[in-house]
């Protein structure tokens, strides 16, 4: 069998974001720690991630605001309740096909569209050089990028790095490795202003780095009667800085494998195209309307860098 002429059933698509704004995806809480409202991370290395489900969640929302006579209910939870009329769960809906429809007794679906975790790929530290970017081997292995490992308290530079022998991340003071890095014509899409003040480190410091250079606000709730501090209400929390270089992966299946009531294929939807456009009309709304929490402080807007708008 010939698998180069076998038809894929899905298509796979690596976007790269970055952000415009202060990032808050916060854990739900409030938790004991250096702030009062975490974000969340990956457990494995504790370096910050934006959740596939926040991802789909907003484009799902900002898709269905663009579809005729589809917003609220296609955009909500799903199960119908008051005045909400819940999922439409028809096979002809371009939302319900794309991101899965849930109307309890009545069935499901799980949407041909799968969001992966958005995860750093270049993260931004202030140095004595200006404002670099931070990377590290694994991070760049999970885009296709293959870089040596540098040594514990070593740092490779990017050609638009001038800088003496040693280089600070924040508090941090590493040795400069002679060897020359470069990032440029392999991340396309990222600007290139990024790219030159790129600096590779050992996968070990690369979450200690970013944990230490996170954003950190602290506000207060107003009282409304006196218009000042209410007592007790301060509290802090964590962002991911402005200019953090973030990838996800967006994975499409074929609408001919899959079927709602019985009808296989899909009808009415107009296939992989179709499911593609409806993600692209959503994510390009991340540039205005944002996602996260803490939307109404500043906080939120990503700009999807390799973004096709009403194409895959």
């Amino acid at each position: 069998m010939n698998q180069k002429n076998t038809p894929q059933p899905y298509d796979v698509k690596i976007y790269f974001a970055i952000a415009l704004d202060p990032i808050h995806v916060g854990t739900g809480g409030y938790r004991l720690g250096r702030v009062d409202m975490s974000i969340i991370r990956e457990p494995g290395t504790n370096v910050p991630k934006i959740p596939g489900t926040s991802l789909a969640g907003a484009c799902r929302t900002y898709a269905t605001m663009q579809e005729p006579n589809k917003f609220p209910n296609c955009a909500g939870q799903g199960q119908a309740r008051g005045g909400y009329l819940g999922h439409c769960g028809q096979d002809s809906c371009p939302i319900c096909v794309t991101f899965g429809f849930s109307k309890g007794e009545g069935g499901s679906f799980q949407g041909l569209a799968q969001f992966s975790d958005a995860r750093l790929v270049l993260f931004p530290v202030h140095s004595l050089a200006g404002p670099v970017w931070v990377t590290c081997p694994n991070t760049l292995r999970e885009v296709g990028i293959e870089e040596p490992e540098p040594g514990d308290g070593i740092v490779r530079l990017a050609n638009g790095i001038s800088v003496g022998n040693k280089l600070n991340l924040g508090w941090l003071m590493l040795t400069k490795d002679t060897n020359p890095f470069s990032l440029n014509n392999k991340l396309n899409s990222v600007p290139s202003e990024i790219l030159k003040r790129a600096v590779l480190v050992s996968n070990k410091l690369f979450g200690h780095i970013v944990n230490d250079n996170l954003e950190v606000r602290t506000s207060v709730s107003i009282d409304p009667q006196t218009g000042a501090a209410a007592e007790g209400a301060l509290f802090t929390y964590e962002a991911l800085p402005r200019a953090s270089v973030l990838t996800f992966e967006i994975i499409v299946s074929d609408p001919k494998f899959y079927q709602i009531d019985g009808n296989l294929p899909l009808k009415g939807n107009g296939g992989m195209q179709k499911v593609k456009s409806t993600v692209t009309n959503g994510l390009k709304f991340f540039e205005a309307l944002g996602i996260g929490g803490m939307n109404t402080r500043g906080m939120g807007r990503l700009r999807v860098l390799n973004l096709q708008v009403g194409g895959g």
